[in-house]
């Protein structure tokens, strides 16, 4: 679907442009600052934005649930695992999805993957939410992508996709070396698939 990533594509380079025209402007100059890429050592909890290509970090969970659904979802399970296994989380989760395909405005950002840190969703490491403006459909095309995962190179470990997306992870940027299988989740890369904490770049499908 090569019309649809081209019109993905050029979406997000008018967020990033009128980002940094309103951040010259000085008209959020907080917001800016806060969409730095690096992640502190206590914030262990990241939301990467695809369409902004901004990524930021929280302290909890909850908190990145909360910033990756603009505020739709503030009750998240504590435990990343727990919100992994919760059948009512992922209506939540798709829900937004659903709003936003029927909406000329979403309300707010639409999560892709949950990309865990460890294996089984395991409550005690980091978690990346990947978001982007429209979920993803039934063909084989690539939804979206991302060409280098920054700190979070070489440390997923299990993952769920959300609102239809599977996700294909690669050995390195760029989508270059080996590469697994688009599954919608896998609760163990260590076992299936491969590639654990391994992956520098993904498509979603």
């Amino acid at each position: 679907m090569a019309t649809s990533m081209s019109g993905r594509s050029k979406r997000a380079v008018v967020v990033a442009t009128l980002a940094t025209a309103m951040a010259s402007a000085g008209l959020f100059a907080t917001a800016s600052a806060a969409s730095a890429t690096t992640t502190p050592a206590n914030k262990n909890h990241c939301v990467m934005n695809l369409a902004t290509d901004q990524t930021r970090c929280y302290d909890t969970f909850p908190q990145a649930v909360s910033a990756a659904t603009g505020g739709q979802i503030t009750d998240a399970p504590q435990s990343p695992a727990a919100a992994a296994a919760s059948r009512s989380f992922e209506q939540r989760i798709n829900a937004i999805g659903r709003q936003a395909a029927s909406s000329a405005a979403p309300l707010a950002p639409v999560t892709l993957s949950i990309e865990y840190d460890w294996t089984y969703y395991q409550t005690n490491a980091g978690s990346l939410t990947i978001t982007g403006t429209s979920g993803c459909d039934s063909d084989s095309s690539v939804e979206w992508m991302k060409t280098t995962l920054g700190d979070w190179n070489d440390r997923i470990s299990s993952f769920k996709g959300y609102n239809g997306c599977q996700v294909r992870h690669y050995q390195h940027e760029n989508f270059a070396g080996a590469y697994t299988t688009p599954v919608g989740e896998n609760p163990s890369m260590l076992q299936i698939g491969g590639l654990n904490n391994q992956a520098s770049s993904i498509h979603l499908i």
